[in-house]
């Protein structure tokens, strides 16, 4: 058979040999800077970004080829069959690779905008504008687990540059304020991953909630510089804005904020006692008696790796090792949740401080909000009376359950709620 007509693509969508060899060429040289980078962190990082790996990525060897991201980025839209393995080849590493080098951003220095790395990840962003637009538009109900990586992935590099950003000509800000909205309002009931909750185990619903809540702190994070940074004042309520109101294209409200520092104080007192609890199992587990074992293990193991035919000790053992694990997923989950939390909390104790001019119909020129046409006093008294109960729970966060310190966090909330209760008489 001549070379043309082998190297050739296939009618069905597959791949020609030829194309196939880039791509596979392509995502091995992917998992090798990807194992630098995740081996050696920050300091990884740095030597990637030395070699110029943003260039080379976005140069024609990488991008323009059939083997590369250019490629991917078109061929999933028209071959639905092989997206998945596409996806998991290319897309999703590229987008781990340029992830990692957001690390080395430093965002304590805002005016720092023309910093070297921040302008090369921007300029790639905008090179693949296709590719994140996309993403941003994914149903996070309906996200399997490749796509809410690719999610978190984009949504995290966009929140780590995109604020020195100054224009929004691509769409990526409201793109961000939308799954604000979505994810904001969530409640502990709602979908996660493409399975209702009922139908999913208790270790894919740890996954699912820590997923979800790593988007969570990548947009509270990216709204936290806009507030401290860009002068960004955000309307106490949906009501009390004049801006549209489809979700795609409104500002998150304060109320909207206190709604997901509601979830994730929940979270937090939900991980609290469960930590707690299992290390205290795991501390007697010498002295359980089966029938409590085997409802750890029922509640905790997965299927495979006990058998009812195991003696005590060692389904003991099994208890003692998958109770570990659970706690080792649930200490990441509060590690994220704090700063999460702290995160909101700063935003809105940002907005009770200022309130006086972040909540009047006539703003400095330098302070970006849309006028209002509720009575913003009304509206400011209303949300600290659904804001106070929020933060009397966070007070009561124990160090000992939770395994971190907490007095810097616990002041935070107090002067918080000590200001929200001025605001309410």
């Amino acid at each position: 058979m001549p070379r043309e007509k082998r190297n050739r693509d296939t009618t069905d969508g597959g791949l020609s040999l030829d194309s196939l060899q880039r791509a596979c060429t392509f995502e091995a040289e992917l998992a090798v800077l990807l194992r630098i980078s995740h081996k050696y962190g920050k300091s990884g990082a740095q030597v990637l970004f030395t070699m110029g790996i943003l260039e080379h990525l976005s140069s024609g060897r990488a991008t323009n080829s059939q083997g590369g991201l250019r490629w991917a980025e078109k061929r999933l839209r028209r071959d639905m069959a092989v997206d998945v393995d596409r996806q998991q080849m290319i897309i999703t590493p590229v987008l781990r690779l340029v992830y990692s080098l957001t690390s080395l951003v430093d965002t304590s220095d805002y005016m720092e905008v023309k910093n070297k790395i921040v302008r090369e990840v921007i300029d790639f962003v905008k090179g693949h504008q296709s590719l994140f637009a996309q993403v941003l538009r994914l149903e996070i109900a309906e996200a399997d687990e490749l796509r809410m990586e690719q999610i978190n992935l984009v949504v995290g590099i966009l929140s780590k540059v995109w604020p020195y950003e100054e224009s929004d000509e691509y769409g990526f800000v409201q793109g961000l304020f939308g799954l604000m909205n979505v994810l904001f309002s969530r409640d502990s009931n709602s979908k996660v991953l493409g399975f209702p909750r009922s139908r999913v185990s208790p270790e894919n619903q740890r996954s699912s909630e820590l997923q979800i809540f790593k988007l969570c702190f990548s947009l509270s994070s990216y709204l936290y510089f806009l507030v401290t940074k860009k002068s960004l004042r955000l309307q106490s309520s949906d009501a009390s804005s004049s801006y549209p109101t489809s979700v795609e294209f409104q500002q998150p409200s304060l109320s909207l904020l206190n709604s997901l520092l509601s979830s994730a104080t929940t979270a937090l007192e939900r991980a609290a006692e469960e930590k707690s609890l299992l290390l205290n199992k795991i501390r007697d587990i010498n002295e359980l008696a089966r029938q409590e074992v085997d409802e750890i293990i029922s509640m905790c193991v997965r299927q495979e790796s006990a058998s009812s035919s195991d003696n005590i000790q060692r389904r003991r053992y099994i208890a003692m090792v998958e109770m570990c694990r659970v706690v080792s997923c649930t200490d990441q989950l509060i590690v994220l949740l704090l700063p999460l939390s702290e995160h909101v909390l700063n935003i809105i104790l940002v907005h009770l401080q200022d309130c006086s001019d972040a909540f009047e119909s006539t703003m400095t020129t330098k302070t970006i909000t849309y006028g209002a046409k509720c009575d913003p006093q009304q509206d400011l008294a209303l949300l600290c009376g659904q804001l106070v109960p929020t933060l009397e729970r966070l007070e009561l966060l124990s160090e000992e359950k939770l395994g971190h310190t907490l007095k810097v966090f616990c002041r935070l909330a107090t002067s918080a709620k000590e200001i929200a209760i001025q605001k309410m008489i």
